[in-house]
């Protein structure tokens, strides 16, 4: 804890722990800043997937990812992994995009979760663009080897609800975070049920 921790002092019966202040490059104090859930999405390029058994047993893994406007997430998996079989059972999933906290932020979080599918071949296509808009590398640019008989394919996260860090408060003597949705582009008045 020293290494993150300026100093601590009680306040009100609890024990407080002050952060080091934020310093930008020229040494003065900045202020610190969460990042918005787009420049999350923008500045990450891996998240972490969790999908569960029928039974409800989880199971988390890291992915690099793209996404489109509507925050719909996409990633390459052989069907062999344990996540891909995971969604085959049960097609329900979250992602978690997160920048620790730096110089000049906070931590930063985004939480989303929705109905995840094998893209259909004109999907493929668009995964594939994006992928290739993100990255320029990394991937076979052939829609044909994400379909058939290829060992690996191309999903989608339909993003349904977002949510995003917000300001931590106090319970008794416990400093709790609280979660703030987020609305999705596009999904305007959805209902998530």
């Amino acid at each position: 804890m020293a290494s993150i921790v300026h100093h601590k002092q009680r306040h009100s019966g609890r024990t407080v722990y002050h952060l080091p202040a934020h310093r930008n490059l020229n040494g003065e104090q900045a202020m610190a800043t969460r990042l918005t859930p787009a420049q999350l999405l923008e500045q990450n390029h891996y998240c972490v997937l969790s999908t569960c058994d029928r039974f409800g047993t989880p199971w988390s893994t890291p992915l690099f990812y793209t996404y489109d406007d509507h925050w719909q997430v996409y990633w390459i998996s052989a069907l062999s992994s344990r996540h891909s079989r995971l969604i085959a059972e049960n097609p329900q999933g979250s992602v978690v995009i997160y920048q620790p906290p730096g110089v000049s932020a906070e931590a930063s979080a985004l939480f989303l979760s929705g109905p995840v599918s094998v893209c259909t071949p004109d999907e493929v296509e668009r995964g594939l663009e994006l992928y290739f808009e993100r990255t320029g590398l990394g991937v076979s640019g052939r829609a044909a080897d994400y379909l058939g008989e290829s060992l690996c394919r191309i999903y989608r996260m339909e993003t349904w609800t977002a949510y995003t860090l917000g300001e931590p408060e106090w319970e008794g003597n416990l400093l709790l975070d609280k979660r703030v949705e987020v609305p999705v582009p596009g999904q305007a008045g959805r209902s998530a049920s």
